[in-house]
C-alpha cells in the first residue's frame, strides 16, 4: 500500500509517501510561507531539491503535491494511493482515536474549531481539498490530541470552578501527541524491552515544545493544556505563567489583542533573549558571552527539568528520557544542563556523546538511559492508519 499524509499548518503543509509493508518513503516535502511572495518548496526523492516556489493557497498547493507523484514516477495513476492520512490537531474529547473521516464527522470537527482556531479550520480544509481531488480513496484523521486521551481526571482538570469543565470542555488536552507516540515506541525497540513495563518521559524540543510521561505505553501527563500556550516557554510562545499577570496588563492599558500577540508571538525565547526565537541563534552569542542568551538557555534548561522532575515523581521513577524535534535532537548543550542535575537518579551523561548527537548519550552503567531520537510523525500517522485499517 501506497499511503499518503498530510500534515497542514496555517501557512504550511509537510507531506509523504510511505510504502506501508517496507515503511520506506517514496518522496517527502515541505511548503513553506503558502500565500506569500516568500515561498519556499523542499522535495526530497533521492535527492533534496530546495526551490523559491509561491502557491496562492493550500488548494493550489495540494495539486502541486499531487501533480508531483506523477511527474516523479512515485505512482503512474492517482488511484495508486491507497490512504490518505490527515493529521488533525484537535479532536476534542469526542475524537479520541484514529478515523475513516465521512461528511458527518467533519461536520461535527468542524465544532471543535474554536478549541484550536489557528490549526483545526486549516485541516479539515484540506481534508475537503483532498477529497474532492482524490474521493475515491479513504481519508483518515490522526488526532494529535489522541495520544494523551488515556489523562486521568485529576491530571486533566483545572483547578477551576467545576461548571468550566462541564459547560465548555475547559481542561487540558495536550499535543505533539503523535511525536510523543512514535518516539516512546522507538525507545522500548531500542531498549529491547516491551513498552508496557517502561517508565519513559519524552521531550518534543522544537518551536513548539511539550514533554510527556509515558507509563506502560500510555501518556499520563504533559506539558501542554486546554491550548499549545501552557508549559515550557517555546520560539515565541510564553508557557506557563500566574494568570493574575493578564488582568494587572489590562489595568495597565493593555488590550486583548495586544496581550493575546505577545504571549503567543512576541514571548518565549525571543522575548527573554530579545535576540531571536530560533535557538541557534541564540547559542551563537551565548558562545560569545552575551548575559541575555545564558539567560535564555539556563531558563529553558529550568524549565524542562522542573517537568521532568514532576514526571519522575508523577510515575514513581523513570527509565529512559528522551529528546526529539528540530532542539531536542541538536541542542546539545540543552541537553546537558538538563542531564547533568539528574545524576541523583543514577543518570550517567556521556559528555561525547552527547556533543556528537547520538543516539544514546548516557554511559553503558548509567541505570536511567538517555536517547535523542529523530520524530516521525508521518511514519506514526501511517501506523496508526494501518491499525485501522
Amino acid at each position: 500500500m501506497k499511503i499518503l499524509t498530510i500534515n497542514a499548518g496555517s501557512s504550511s503543509l509537510k507531506f509523504q509517501v510511505i510504502d506501508s509493508e517496507t515503511e520506506k518513503v517514496l518522496i517527502k516535502g515541505h511548503y513553506d510561507e503558502i500565500g506569500r511572495p516568500t515561498g519556499i518548496r523542499t522535495i526530497t526523492t533521492r535527492e533534496k531539491q530546495i526551490e523559491k516556489l509561491v502557491f496562492k493557497n493550500h488548494e493550489k498547493t495540494i495539486s502541486d503535491v499531487l501533480e508531483l507523484l506523477i511527474s516523479k514516477k512515485i505512482v503512474n495513476d492517482l488511484s495508486e494511493i491507497n490512504t490518505v492520512a490527515h493529521r488533525i490537531v484537535h479532536g476534542g474529547e469526542k475524537y479520541q482515536d484514529t478515523l475513516e473521516l465521512t461528511e458527518k464527522n467533519i461536520k461535527e470537527l468542524n465544532k471543535l474549531s474554536f478549541l484550536a482556531p489557528l490549526h483545526n479550520p486549516i485541516n479539515i480544509k484540506c481534508i475537503k481539498i483532498l477529497k474532492k481531488m482524490i474521493p475515491k480513496i479513504k481519508h483518515f484523521g490522526v488526532f494529535d490530541t489522541a495520544f494523551h486521551s488515556t489523562l486521568s481526571k485529576e491530571v486533566f482538570l483545572y483547578g477551576l470552578p467545576i461548571e468550566l469543565y462541564e459547560k465548555f470542555k475547559i481542561r487540558k488536552y495536550g499535543f505533539h501527541g503523535t511525536s510523543h507516540k512514535y518516539v516512546s515506541s522507538e525507545t522500548a525497540r531500542l531498549m529491547k524491552k516491551p513498552i508496557e513495563k517502561l517508565k519513559i518521559i519524552t521531550c518534543h524540543l522544537g518551536n513548539g515544545q511539550s514533554i510527556c510521561a509515558v507509563k506502560n505505553g500510555i501518556s499520563i501527563d504533559t506539558s501542554m493544556g486546554f491550548t499549545p500556550l501552557e508549559g515550557l516557554p517555546m520560539g515565541t510562545r510564553s508557557g506557563s505563567f500566574d494568570p493574575e499577570i493578564v488582568l494587572f496588563l489590562l489595568k495597565k492599558g493593555y488590550s486583548k489583542k495586544n496581550i493575546k500577540s505577545m504571549i503567543n508571538k512576541k514571548s518565549g525565547l525571543l522575548g527573554v533573549s530579545k535576540i531571536s526565537s530560533d535557538m541557534r541563534e541564540i547559542y551563537a552569542k551565548y558562545l560569545k558571552k552575551d548575559k541575555s542568551a545564558e539567560l535564555t538557555i539556563n531558563l529553558l534548561a529550568n524549565r524542562i527539568l522542573k517537568i521532568i522532575g514532576s514526571y519522575v515523581a508523577e510515575m514513581n521513577g523513570v527509565d529512559a528520557i528522551v529528546f526529539t524535534a528540530g532542539l531536542g535532537e541538536s541542542a546539545f548543550y540543552i541537553r546537558e544542563k538538563v542531564l547533568e542535575k539528574l545524576e541523583y537518579l543514577d543518570l550517567k551523561l556521556d559528555i561525547k556523546k552527547n556533543r556528537n548527537n547520538e543516539t544514546l548519550i548516557t554511559t553503558n552503567e548509567s541505570k536511567v538511559k538517555a536517547f535523542v531520537i529523530p520524530t516521525n510523525e508521518e511514519l506514526q500517522m501511517m501506523r496508526d492508519v494501518l491499525d485501522v485499517v
